[in-house]
């Protein structure tokens, strides 16, 4: 019994490892899907309180802010649409949602009081037809991970990274694989927490060893 409960730790033991060096050289793990980020939830906004399209917005802890436009003649934004229903913009969205538009306009996800966190997840919606979605991480004002994709509209974006960041930044842009230019991103369902709980110790040893390794990689950088 000892003996496969020592085997058990030590497979533990190399998952975590395994996956602080899959951060290390990945940084910010991107996925698809509700629930492959979070699964268990700290903060959650749905921007139902927000008609007015307040900009700096906080709801349960997290705050929003976007660049550009915050509307277009009262168009599609802020629970006040001029399509045939909000899910135009993304059959992920119920009800109010978050949305700019703008040369490089983004739309930015912190903390309210300024703190880290490893795990977010959000429906990312556009004012284009397609969605071709750009992110960027950022910690302590250096960006962290970036990257492109292009899905199907209702996609639930997920980014994780076990050291840690501050700051989302979500574009969306007419074309695939773009990092500048006119930009219409939109988003709701907002959800940063924890993954799921199937495995703490092995989940935490994890994420000890990626913020160890970063902070090594930063310390000779």
């Amino acid at each position: 019994m000892q003996r496969k409960i020592r085997l058990m730790s030590a497979a533990a033991a190399a998952a975590a490892l395994a996956l602080a060096c899959h951060a290390a050289g990945a940084a910010v793990l991107q996925t698809f899907g509700a629930g492959t980020a979070v699964g268990v939830a700290t903060n959650v906004a749905h921007f139902d309180l927000n008609t007015g399209l307040a900009n700096d917005w906080v709801e349960d802890g997290l705050l929003f802010h976007f660049t550009g436009y915050g509307a277009n003649n009262g168009c599609g934004y802020a629970g006040v649409d001029c399509y045939d229903a909000v899910s135009d913009l993304s059959p992920a969205f119920a009800g109010n949602y978050m949305a700019t538009a703008g040369m490089n306009a983004y739309i930015s996800v912190r903390k309210a009081d300024g703190g880290s966190f490893v795990r977010i997840e959000f429906a990312a919606g556009s004012g284009y037809q397609a969605l071709n979605g750009y992110w960027a991480t950022y910690d302590d004002g250096l960006r962290t991970g970036s990257g492109n994709f292009s899905m199907p509209r209702g996609t639930v974006l997920g980014l994780g990274d076990g050291a840690g960041f501050d700051e989302v930044r979500y574009f969306a842009f007419s074309a695939p694989n773009r990092q500048a230019g006119y930009s219409a991103p939109a988003l709701d369902e907002v959800r940063v927490g924890l993954p799921e709980p199937a495995s703490p110790a092995l989940w935490a040893a994890a994420l000890m060893g990626m913020a160890a390794l970063r902070r090594r990689k930063r310390k000779y950088a």
